[in-house]
């Protein structure tokens, strides 16, 4: 199994900013001295819910500080950039993390920050496509190419640097639609899962990509799914309850308050992928508990077919030194079992 952490920086009542990104970067850096496999960064704009507004510059950071561990974007929000710019910047990381950047990619579900940019939220899947369009095709492109779209024009791009790896870093989309997972199928793309998909919906998921693959005649790669998970490995279950699940569900009630507009029904906008199903419990989508708890956990998300699992431990509400503390015994006694 491959465990990796998924990372954000939430900026609660009483901190200090920059206090944020540090301790961010200093579990970044002792995940990779732990042993686990990958950082994936979130990137959130306009509250208090994430500040991490540019997960290419933190990980440009990052990729100076480490040597092994692989790098993430879950995910970069497209609607938001313009796409030949990405196709830059991301190349940039490639080079400086020595080809080590893997980039998560969707069309974002907070409607806070479509209005703080002034995008507007209907527009948000349209612009989406034509910007992955642009993404690729920056990356791949042999020559400067023109383009003139609905939302974006070039006369005569040519994007550098080139990305190292070839034809370009791997993708992962965010998405949970049978079009979604059929082009990542098509594509070789990875799918990525939110953290509050349920048991059921991991299962159905799974098996509808292992449909999609197999029909392109491709081996089915457990791997190229990733399921996030929130994590707090304590001593004992009560420990660890007791240190996480008030923070948790108020990470998610965060998440709620900046995801739909004002009056707007939960129908009308893209799944959070941090909304609690109906009859769902805290514990049920989490890794919280004692190590032989969090080894229980694993062992039934592998009986599902997940084999690529992303923490989030850096909940704004749980002190750094006990985020440090939980990666460190989930380290020592839980990812020996899980490999």
């Amino acid at each position: 199994m491959k465990i990796g952490l998924f990372e954000t920086a939430q900026w609660p009542e009483g901190t200090e900013q920059g206090r944020r990104y540090h301790d961010l970067v200093e579990q970044c850096v002792l995940a990779e001295e732990l042993g686990y496999d990958s950082i994936w960064l979130t990137e959130h704009h306009f509250s208090r819910h994430g500040i991490t507004s540019d997960s290419l510059a933190l990980l440009s950071n990052i990729a100076a500080r480490t040597k092994r561990i692989r790098l993430g974007t879950a995910v970069l929000v497209l609607p938001f950039h313009d796409p030949v710019r990405l196709a830059e910047t991301t190349a940039i990381v490639d080079h400086l993390s020595g080809g080590r950047l893997d980039v998560g990619i969707g069309r974002g579900y907070q409607w806070t920050e479509y209005n703080g940019f002034g995008v507007r939220f209907d527009e948000g899947t349209d612009r989406f496509e034509e910007a992955l369009g642009l993404l690729v095709q920056g990356w791949t492109a042999e020559r400067p190419f023109a383009f003139d779209g609905k939302f974006h024009r070039y006369d005569a791009a040519a994007p550098q640097p080139r990305p190292v790896q070839r034809p370009h870093p791997p993708l992962w989309h965010a998405t949970t639609s049978d079009n979604g997972l059929r082009r990542c199928a098509e594509a070789g793309w990875g799918v990525m899962m939110g953290q509050a998909t349920s048991a059921a919906v991991v299962s159905e998921i799974v098996e509808r990509y292992r449909g999609h693959v197999q029909a392109t005649g491709a081996v089915f790669d457990a791997e190229r799914m990733v399921l996030a998970r929130g994590m707090y490995c304590g001593a004992t279950d009560a420990e660890a309850e007791q240190t996480f699940l008030g923070p948790y569900a108020e990470f998610l009630a965060a998440a709620a308050r900046v995801a739909a507009a004002p009056g707007q029904a939960d129908t009308e906008t893209p799944r959070n992928p941090f909304q609690l199903a109906d009859g769902t419990s805290l514990l049920d989508t989490a890794l919280c508990g004692s190590p032989q708890r969090c080894i229980e956990g694993l062992r039934r998300l592998a009986d599902l077919g997940i084999e690529h699992v992303l923490l989030f431990v850096n909940l704004g509400g749980i002190a750094h030194g006990d985020v440090v503390r939980s990666l460190e015994r989930f380290a020592s006694d839980v990812l020996p079992a899980v490999r």
